[in-house]
Parts: structure tokens; C-alpha cells; sequence
């Protein structure tokens, strides 16, 4: 059954230093699109991992993605190394200029430069952790697209059902509204030219409701309508194909319409449904 482009996926995995909390919040787009917020520190460098994550589980849809860092320990935020090397470096200036300053100072002084020795990574098992909350919210956000998936597929189904009930209307009378058209044209010719011409009145009546035959366009119709209901049997994305087939019944419906007048009760419902199911199917992945 396809999936809906609209969801909420969360994820919270607590552990002794800290909380990772994932949020992703999914709306219908064309393609797919990716926004990723988060701790600059951590997101910098696992974004694309994250952007590999998501697309491994969806096709189509606008994703925002929120990634939350809770430190319940205070945050080591200097490699005791590195801070080694600052405070022999700032021990070494101070000397050459001849200056004494507090412990406080020192370390003031000491903690900026050991900034500077850092490099810019990210600890290896915090990156898989939040990948895998990452993963977690992706699996509880497609839950929620199929559930809400269902939804669709089960309103749609019951505005196609009605396309289909208007189209053997549509069937059953079809025959019987153009022999009656043609003896309008018959009896109409007649009235301008004469008995006389009778015969030629017959033979324009006949040419005019082969132009009114909508056989083709039922036949098509049929078929699209076939090929629909199938589509809202599959469970993979099929959005944009639902999306061509409902351009392709609005073209029979609407020929169908222009052809016969008589039945435009019936073609204009078939229109309003089918606008629905346009409206529904954008959701659809």
C-alpha cells in the first residue's frame, strides 16, 4: 500500500554522559529534500551521513531534521594533551616577558591556547549513537506515513469507485442517447430542406453522431481506472505515476464531456472526484 509524504518520526536514546533526542518532521514534496539542524560541533560532520540515512528509507518528501544533545556530565572540552602543550607554551612567553600571574590567570591564558591545538573532530562513538537515533526516527516516521498512507488510499478508493459508477452510467446509456440525438438531426434537417431530402438529412445524422461516439474514451477510461486501482495495491512509491494517470482520466472524462452534453451531470461529478483524488495523491510518496 503506498506510503504518505507526511509524518513525525522521534528518537531518544539516553546514555551515562548524555541524551541524544531526534526529531524528523516530513511534508510532500516533488523530490526529496533534506534540512538538517543540530549541534554545528557534531552535525559539521555527519550530515551527509545522516542525508544517506534518510534516503535509504525514503524515495520522495521534504524532511526536517532536529538533532538535540543533552550532556547530563559536564562536557570535557579540552584534550588534556593539548592542554599540556599550552600551558609549556604560556609558561615559556611569560618567562621572555618577565611576568608572574595567578593560577587563575594561568589557566585562562593556558585553556585559549590549547583551543587553538585542537583539531576539529567529533568522537567516533557519539557519531554512531546519533546515527543510529537518526535511523530509530526514520523507522518511526515511515510507521507514520503508511499509517497515514491508508488513510489516503482508503478515500481514494472510494472517489474512484464513484468515477467507475458514473462511467457505467455513462455506458448503459450511451447507445440510446446518440440514436436519439441522431433523430433530433434527422427531424431538424428535415425542417430546413424539406422531406425531399430526407435521405441526405439520414446520412448527416449519422455523420454528426459518429463525431458524438465516445467508445473510445469509455474503453480508455476503463483502463486508467484499472491501471489506478492497481497502483493503490503496491507498496513502493508510486506518486508520480498516480499523479500522470489522473491527467490521463481528466482527458477521457473531459472529451467524454465535450462530445455528449447530455451526460455532463455525470462528467462534472467524475471531474470533482477525480480533482480530490488529485488533491490526495500530492501527499502520496
Amino acid at each position: 500500500m503506498p506510503y504518505s509524504m507526511t509524518g513525525f518520526g522521534y528518537s531518544v536514546k539516553s546514555f551515562d554522559e548524555y541524551e541524544i533526542e531526534v526529531r524528523i518532521k516530513s511534508l510532500n514534496h516533488k523530490g526529496i529534500d533534506i534540512s538538517v539542524k543540530g549541534p554545528r560541533d557534531i552535525v559539521f560532520f555527519i550530515d551527509l551521513d545522516i542525508r544517506n540515512t534518510i534516503k535509504s528509507f525514503f524515495e520522495r518528501g521534504s524532511f526536517q531534521v532536529y538533532i538535540n544533545i543533552r550532556y547530563t556530565r559536564p562536557k570535557q572540552l579540552l584534550n588534556i594533551e593539548n592542554l599540556k602543550k599550552a600551558l609549556e607554551s604560556a609558561k615559556d612567553m611569560l618567562n621572555q616577558l618577565g611576568l608572574n600571574v595567578t593560577d587563575d590567570k594561568m589557566y585562562e591564558i593556558t585553556s585559549s591556547l590549547a583551543s587553538e591545538f585542537e583539531e576539529e573532530t567529533v568522537d567516533e562513538q557519539l557519531k554512531k549513537r546519533v546515527l543510529e537515533a537518526v535511523k530509530e526516527a526514520c523507522e518511526n516516521l515511515k510507521e507514520e506515513r503508511k499509517k497515514e498512507g491508508e488513510k489516503l488510499v482508503k478515500d481514494i478508493k472510494e472517489r474512484i469507485n464513484s468515477i467507475q459508477e458514473n462511467l457505467e452510467k455513462i455506458k448503459a446509456q450511451k447507445d440510446k442517447i446518440i440514436e436519439k440525438a441522431k433523430q433530433r438531426i434527422t427531424e431538424k434537417v428535415k425542417e430546413l430542406l424539406g422531406e425531399e431530402y430526407s435521405e441526405r438529412a439520414f446520412i448527416e445524422a449519422t455523420l454528426l453522431a459518429e463525431k458524438m461516439d465516445i467508445t473510445e474514451e469509455v474503453v480508455r477510461l476503463e483502463s486508467h481506472i484499472q491501471r489506478f486501482k492497481e497502483l493503490l495495491k503496491q507498496d513502493k512509491p508510486v506518486g508520480r505515476k498516480m499523479d500522470f494517470m489522473c491527467q490521463e482520466m481528466h482527458r477521457e472524462i473531459n472529451t467524454m464531456g465535450n462530445k455528449m452534453p447530455d451526460f455532463s451531470p455525470y462528467t462534472v461529478e467524475m471531474k470533482t472526484q477525480l480533482e480530490k483524488i488529485r488533491q490526495q495523491v500530492q501527499n502520496i510518496e
